[in-house]
């Protein structure tokens, strides 16, 4: 691999690692915050990616994106309801968690493909973000900029929320102890529900910013989900900065693996892990928030 191919690939790899950071933030903070394994992550990411090409060819690339994150709102909501009616059964039992959350995939992708007949689609990148650039001699898709770029946007204005507000000083702090949190009189119902119903924005915007790269197709909840449940592991649960740093490893690898190795793309992301975890157990940034 030439020294041009190998930066095409960096980019590639940092441009898919920012929109993985967007599907894994709210994913980290939801298990963190509330030790609730959510799969139907990876769901609302496929149904907010199908809305967003519904509007090819009939509306603006923002309005797709904007509808992609308001139903990645909805569907994470309508989650958060129904474990509301389930908490007693739910609570501290994981087990009970995976069966529900993955009954509720089950759930959406059956409704996707009802909507959308089980069909493939994409949606057109927009005007001004086609064409490609030059990098060293070798084309770069123009539209991975404005992805990345849009995607390390939102990744600063979470870091904010997080770092610089009451809400994110609440969910850092029931993320290190809920108990102490609600001892102090913070309502943990009403907490969860806005982060999840951010986890669910997030996941929407990146299906929507996503779509002119991945497109949405049935069975995608599923592959999208492991690379969320990868970089919660690699980067501790409920750190923002651990998701951020495994994100952009886990872009890279799966770029450079695909293009050394494309067999094997799989396992060079799986030994990633492998040796992350060798070296700290608990994540990049596990216990850091």
């Amino acid at each position: 691999m030439s020294i041009a191919q190998a930066m095409l690939q960096l980019a590639i790899g940092v441009s898919f690692g920012l929109l993985l950071f967007l599907l894994a933030s709210g994913f980290t903070l939801t298990f963190g915050l509330g030790r609730f394994v959510n799969l139907t992550h990876g769901a609302v990411f496929m149904v907010s990616a199908y809305v967003a090409t519904s509007f090819a060819g009939r509306g603006s690339f923002l309005v797709a994106v904007v509808a992609a994150g308001v139903v990645g709102v909805v569907l994470s909501l309508v989650v958060y309801g129904v474990t509301l009616l389930r908490w007693s059964t739910l609570a501290n039992n994981e087990l009970s968690q995976v069966l529900l959350t993955f009954g509720l995939v089950l759930v959406f992708a059956e409704v996707a493909r009802v909507l959308w007949d089980g069909l493939p689609r994409a949606l057109p990148a927009p005007g001004f973000a086609s064409g490609s650039w030059d990098l060293a001699g070798v084309s770069f898709p123009a539209y991975r900029v404005l992805m990345g770029a849009v995607a390390l946007g939102l990744a600063a204005l979470l870091w904010f929320v997080q770092e610089r507000t009451r809400f994110g000083a609440m969910v850092r702090a029931g993320v290190d102890d809920r108990e102490m949190l609600e001892a102090t009189g913070v309502g943990a119902v009403p907490l969860f529900g806005a982060v999840f119903a951010l986890s669910g924005l997030l996941a929407g915007i990146a299906g929507g910013i996503g779509a002119p790269v991945l497109g949405a197709s049935i069975g995608q909840e599923f592959g999208v989900l492991v690379l969320a449940f990868v970089i919660v592991v690699l980067g501790g649960a409920g750190s923002l900065k651990g998701a951020f740093a495994a994100s952009l490893a886990v872009g890279v690898a799966d770029a450079f693996g695909k293009a050394l190795l494309p067999v094997f793309a799989e396992f060079t992301m799986m030994a990633l892990v492998v040796v992350v975890l060798a070296w700290r157990p608990e994540g990049i940034f596990g216990g850091a928030r």
